[in-house]
């Protein structure tokens, strides 16, 4: 059966669990491609708007897919219609959203398998594990509710390719927000909060003075000579003339040199002194308090919009690019609060399909930073990068700043799968 809309269908292009693309003439005879969500899908409110949203996302500049030439998401059967000129069309939107197409024949089975979904699959939205605490290896939740609309039993919507370029050392993709997309957030859960660590036990050091073990120093004969009072008492003034002399010229010598310079901290050892040097550079202005806890920890910081570097997306005033380890770090300025919602939204999102990618993700909520306390906006969440390897994220953003930061790192290779390893790194990077 044909979907409804302006287009005359020719013939398809290919099928997925989700949906079809087809081959369409206009009114015109232009040729197009025609992406269309499967009407029992699309009785899910999240994977409408997963479509909607992830169409919205690539024809975003820089998005990685381009417009389209028209959409109805309210229809029963959504669809959005791409010019055929050779650019993404479609099929780029589908595999955006994890469904690589294929010949009709090949599918016919597996979309059948979808639309036959049982009950005790978990919803698309579903997210697993409760943010207040850090847990042991995470686990599925429990089944949709009743009245909830048949589910897909496939890998749900993913991200779309990087908006960005990324800095010359070849970071890998990042989840970079569309311009114009905006959902409400999800329900708020508890805060993540920092565990108890483990503090340090201190062995005592051996008392000099227990002899449970034995005598450290042989007992020595008293000498049988005694002082005369007056020896004692002169040697008693002269004691104290002395040090009162050596505290004086002591104190005064001594007193410029003990203030510890600003830039090298006594509790920081060389090389993280240094570290923190070179990368306070980077962050004067708004920045530094969001970057404050990690100065000590990144490198290779990269500045966007300097000589040699990525451009400044056109959303941002200031971004800067650093490694730590295995994961990346994006600290990001935007211009006002606006800018910054439509980034949160983006990610919230990702959230919501992260399920199927990267199993154990939690709600996005908000919180307090495990170092600086203050509030903020805290959002878990997963994508496919260019290989197709998921890569896992967190994203922070105070309420005092006008900016946030957002670690990602692949979730296999980089953190086992195991979302603590994220949450324990974010709690001590906020």
């Amino acid at each position: 059966m044909q979907p409804d809309g302006p287009y005359r269908f020719t013939e398809v292009m290919g099928v997925c669990q989700v949906g079809r693309a087809w081959w369409a003439v206009d009114g015109q005879d232009r040729l197009v491609t025609v992406a269309v969500l499967e009407p029992v899908v699309a009785e899910d409110p999240a994977w409408r708007r997963a479509f909607s949203g992830m169409a919205d996302a690539l024809a975003a500049p820089g998005g990685g897919g381009g417009p389209y030439l028209a959409a109805d998401f309210t229809a029963a059967a959504p669809w959005v219609a791409y010019a055929a000129d050779g650019g993404p069309g479609a099929d780029r939107l589908f595999l955006a959203l994890g469904h690589e197409i294929h010949s009709e024949e090949a599918g016919e089975d597996s979309t059948v398998a979808m639309l036959q979904v049982p009950q005790s699959q978990p919803a698309p939205w579903a997210v697993q594990g409760d943010p207040t605490q850090v847990s042991a290896p995470p686990q599925q939740v429990s089944t949709p509710p009743v009245s909830a609309p048949p589910q897909p039993v496939s890998a749900q919507p993913v991200s779309p390719q990087p908006v960005s370029a990324q800095p010359v050392s070849a970071p890998p993709p990042v989840s970079a927000p569309p311009h114009q997309v905006s959902t409400p957030p999800h329900q708020i859960s508890g805060p993540p909060v920092s565990p108890a660590y483990p503090q340090q036990t201190s062995v005592p050091a051996d008392d000099p003075w227990d002899t449970s073990r034995g005598r450290r120093i042989a007992p020595v004969r008293p000498e049988p000579k005694r002082r005369d009072w007056i020896s004692v008492a002169v040697a008693l003034v002269l004691t104290v003339v002395a040090g009162t002399a050596g505290f004086f010229l002591g104190g005064g010598g001594d007193k410029e040199a003990a203030t510890p310079s600003p830039s090298a901290s006594p509790s920081l050892q060389p090389y993280e002194a240094t570290q923190f040097s070179i990368n306070k550079a980077k962050f004067e202005g708004e920045l530094a308090p969001l970057a404050e806890p990690w100065l000590t920890r990144i490198g290779g910081c990269v500045v966007y919009g300097v000589p040699g570097a990525p451009k400044m997306p056109a959303d941002e005033k200031k971004h800067v690019f650093c490694n730590y380890g295995g994961a990346w770090l994006h600290f990001a300025l935007y211009p006002g609060a606006k800018q910054k919602e439509t980034a949160r939204s983006y990610r919230q999102q990702l959230n919501v399909a992260a399920g199927a990618l990267a199993p154990g993700v939690r709600e996005a909520t908000t919180t307090t930073g495990g170092v600086t306390g203050t509030t903020g906006n805290y959002v878990e969440y997963a994508f496919k990068g260019e290989d197709g390897r998921p890569i896992c994220g967190v994203w922070w953003d105070r309420d005092d700043i006008e900016g946030a930061f957002y670690v990602e790192t692949l979730c296999q290779e980089g953190v086992a799968g195991d979302w603590d390893a994220l949450r324990d790194l974010w709690r001590r990077g906020s």
